[in-house]
């Protein structure tokens, strides 16, 4: 058996173990940057190659990243690891989930129609379209429609300010995401999903005057045993988006549970230095069982 783990230009720690738990637990394995694989088509069938390294007869491919890149580079890539898929490799996790969950619209309205609780989010090219829904609401968050990790978000208290970022962001091309931002105690949820259970959960506690969770920023990580209800919601999402595996996070209310977010290709250091769980193990242990039935 052969495996294939596909990452972009940063090869991190959480791509680095699933990498070692790809080469412990089914050997022979591949690592290649997206941006460096090529393929070809033709009467004769198809190939795949990793530089100028042929890649055969791949099994599974994790694929971790398609990066940045131009909208034609976008293109290629999906349509390189499509055509892997169409060849009959088992692409973990699936192409066009993982490209409905790198939108954060996108993910929303399809929770949504399933009845899940979200917050209240507007989406628009318009600053003043924006700025008029701002001003109907106390506090508000922008985000990069298609970012990662917390970075670019920011929180206004005043729409006048909010609309100076959106006029800028408008004139540079780029989509404008607003949420209301909801009252809580400085905390988050992330639960890990593989298959039908979470199988690790913590709280991220915000620093001091942050309100951003992200471990990524240097926030503390929290053990914590997830009740079966959010539990339950946390695998439903992952479920109603066609993912494998993945990252929810969940904002706790006064008025209840709120989604978030969805991560496809989620990282999973602070979960495990709180829990103690093998994520990558873990992970890889369950793709395997599922291309064994």
């Amino acid at each position: 058996m052969r495996a294939l783990v596909i990452i972009g230009r940063s090869f991190d720690e959480n791509n680095k173990q699933l990498y070692r738990a790809c080469k412990k637990l089914i050997h022979e394995t591949y690592l290649a940057r997206i941006m460096n694989m090529s393929a070809s088509v033709s009467s004769d069938g198809s190939r795949f190659w990793i530089g100028y390294r042929e890649v055969k007869d791949v099994d599974v491919c994790f694929l971790r990243s398609f990066d940045a890149g131009s909208y034609e580079q976008i293109i290629r890539r999906v349509g390189l690891v499509r055509h892997l898929s169409e060849t009959g490799t088992f692409v973990v996790n699936p192409v066009e989930p993982l490209l409905i969950v790198r939108d954060k619209y996108s993910t929303l309205f399809t929770l949504a129609k399933y009845g899940l609780p979200i917050p209240e989010t507007y989406v628009t090219e318009s600053a003043y379209w924006a700025y008029r829904k701002t001003q109907k609401l106390k506090q508000t968050v922008y985000k990069p429609i298609s970012g990662a990790l917390g970075f670019g978000a920011m929180k206004f208290d005043d729409s006048d300010l909010a609309f100076n970022a959106y006029k800028r962001l408008e004139e540079l091309g780029v989509p404008l995401y607003v949420q209301e931002y909801l009252e809580n105690q400085q905390r988050d949820i992330r639960a890990f999903v593989v298959g039908d259970e979470v199988v690790a959960a913590m709280y991220r506690i915000a620093s001091k005057n942050r309100w951003k969770t992200n471990i990524a920023l240097g926030n503390e990580p929290k053990p914590l045993r997830l009740s079966k209800k959010l539990a339950n919601m946390a695998v439903k999402a992952t479920k109603i988006l066609g993912l494998i595996y993945a990252g929810v996070d969940v904002l706790e209310t006064k008025n209840g549970p709120v989604l978030l977010e969805v991560n496809g290709s989620p990282s999973w250091q602070g979960l495990k230095r709180v829990s103690g769980v093998d994520v990558a193990k873990v992970l890889v242990e369950h793709v395997l069982s599922l291309i064994k039935h």
